[in-house]
């Protein structure tokens, strides 16, 4: 019996022969379908690739960019300079008291101390003085009993010594060297108006340190400063004017008169302040200008005749000067003194008052004025005989000037400038009259005293006001020297303040100099300046254009980020076995 098994092999084999044709067509399906998405390795290469470019924008870039952007500011000690104005200004007052009599003694050591109790700038330390009745016995003169007291309590820069005598025309006698005589009958009230008004000048440190009682006044005058406030370094110029040298030949060494005169002076005053003495001759450069007309006035002298000036053109003079004088060189304040030889045509000048009277009323040889910021201005005239000869002649003619009369209106001068001349006349009180070149010794200790309080007060409001623009002003650089500078002032202030108090006047004063050099220097340093007009709104204004579209993808970076780490999630919960069902 047969069967078909020829076909049923034929019909087998096709079907084999079509199953690699499928499976071929599968693989191709399949191939596609792994071009079309990303494998799991790619996916991470991407998301780490995306992760570097966000932390090194963000965890390098912007703090890079922060950093080299920002202003520079060294730190400084804001909250102790505002507080440098909470504890005032105080200066030790060391004052002896020799009375003959001890219950004298003690009465006004205590009715002293109770006037300085509430004093607003002196700590007063009293001393009370005697001496063995051996030497009291031996003591004929004042002078004597001074030199007692001097060699057994010896004063130091600041200091003053009261001593009574009996026989004195005034209740109060003050010497040019650190002491007072008072009478018998001097009460402590007129002691305390001397010690007040003359020897500590209260009244200038009122006006320095912004006192209420500024506004008081004392026998109608105002309390105020007469003179213009003290830098740490001058330069003092003289200079001598020959405005017709085809005329006249003017013979003087100013070079020798200021190292005889103005040298000793000042150098009393070098404890706190520098100077640098100068000298020139000036040709052919007169007072005449605009404003400035001097007027030929009838007299009885030999030439029958001076010459004018008007008190009102006397500023006119300063100013048609000061372009010629050549201190335009010099960094410093520089004090003028110039000595106008006035030709014999133009001769003698004499400086008239508005109301018609000459304003000094001696006939000197020499006419001044003074400008308490500027200097003086000397009118020194040929003598009378020269002049005389000259209008008979008309000659050239030989000035000679001497120092005994050009120099002591010079000092006088100085002492105007620098408000040592400033004495309030006070009743049954005089001064010894000083006879020397140099300022009286207790006066050069008001200066120094009265100068360190202000440049200490000085000092400390600069410092203030700079630390307050610093603080409102986030955007001014503040380099190491500025900060040094601040640090420097700051330590000197406090420094200063702590040497009066303990009644050094000199190291005060040197301490006080330095700290307000240091904070002027910084408050006028030109790198304040470098970025006072680019604040921080111009600055994103610059920047954010710039950073904005790098800024962008890294934003839009981080949902990719997210999706990322949620797929993983997905695929990690997926992949886990699931537990058996038992």
């Amino acid at each position: 019996m047969s069967t078909p098994q020829p076909e049923a092999n034929s019909t087998a084999q096709a079907k084999a022969n079509e199953m690699p044709a499928a499976k071929s067509a599968d693989g191709e399906a399949g191939e596609k379908a792994d071009a079309g998405t990303s494998s799991p390795e790619d996916d991470s290469i991407h998301i780490y690739a995306t992760i570097a470019f966000v932390v090194i924008i963000i965890l390098i870039g912007v703090p890079m960019w922060w950093k080299t952007t920002e202003v520079y500011r060294v730190s400084l000690p804001y909250a102790e300079i505002q507080a440098l104005s909470d504890a005032p200004i105080k200066t030790a007052f060391r004052l002896g008291l020799y009375c003959k009599s001890p219950e004298r003694r003690d009465i006004m050591a205590f009715e002293l101390r109770k006037k300085f109790e509430h004093n607003f700038a002196f700590e007063l330390e009293l001393l009370e003085l005697s001496l063995d009745p051996e030497k009291v016995a031996a003591v004929k003169t004042p002078a004597m009993l001074e030199a007692e007291l001097l060699k057994r309590y010896p004063a130091s820069v600041g200091d003053f010594m009261l001593i009574e005598w009996n026989k004195l025309d005034d209740d109060v006698l003050v010497t040019t060297e650190r002491t007072a005589f008072i009478s018998e009958s001097a009460t402590s009230l007129k002691t305390y108006q001397v010690l007040s008004s003359w020897i500590l000048q209260e009244y200038k440190l009122k006006a320095i340190l912004g006192s209420r009682d500024v506004q008081q006044t004392t026998k109608g005058r105002q309390l105020r400063l007469n003179s213009a406030p003290l830098q740490p370094q001058y330069e003092v110029l003289i200079t001598v004017l020959n405005p017709r040298p085809d005329l006249q030949k003017v013979h003087w060494n100013p070079r020798a008169a200021a190292e005889n005169y103005i040298s000793p002076f000042l150098n009393e005053l070098a404890g706190i302040t520098n100077f640098t003495i100068k000298t020139q001759w000036i040709y052919q450069v007169g007072i005449d200008g605009p404003g400035v007309q001097p007027k030929q006035v009838p007299d009885s002298s030999k030439l029958g005749r001076h010459y004018a000036l008007g008190e009102d053109s006397l500023p006119h003079i300063i100013t048609s000067l000061e372009k010629k004088l050549g201190t335009q060189i010099t960094d410093h304040p520089c004090i003028h003194f110039v000595v106008y030889v006035a030709p014999c045509s133009q001769a003698p000048l004499k400086i008239y008052h508005k109301d018609g009277q000459r304003a000094s009323p001696n006939s000197g040889k020499v006419e001044a004025f003074t400008s308490a910021k500027w200097g003086g201005i000397m009118f020194a005239s040929p003598a009378e005989a020269t002049c005389v000869r000259y209008m008979e002649e008309e000659q050239f003619s030989d000035v000679y000037l001497h120092a005994q009369d050009i120099m002591p209106v010079l000092l006088y001068q100085l002492r105007k400038i620098f408000d040592l001349e400033n004495n309030a006349p006070l009743l049954d009180t005089a001064l010894v009259p000083c006879d020397r070149i140099e300022p009286r010794v207790w006066e050069v200790d008001t200066f120094l005293r009265t100068n360190t309080i202000y440049l200490v007060h000085s000092a400390t409001t600069t410092l203030q006001s700079l630390i307050q623009l610093l603080g409102g002003i986030e955007y001014i650089v503040i380099n190491d020297e500025v900060g040094a500078a601040i640090q420097n002032a700051y330590r000197k202030v406090v420094e200063a303040k702590r040497r009066l108090t303990e009644g050094t006047l000199q190291q005060a004063a040197l301490l006080a100099r330095e700290a307000y050099t240091s904070a002027e220097r910084a408050f006028f340093d030109p790198s304040l300046l470098a970025l006072l007009y680019f604040p921080n709104e111009q600055k994103y204004a610059i920047y954010i254009p710039l950073f904005l579209p790098i800024m962008i993808p890294v934003v839009f970076s981080f949902n990719t980020i997210v999706k990322y780490i949620r797929k993983r999630r997905a695929v990690d919960a997926a992949s886990q076995p699931k537990p058996k069902e038992e």
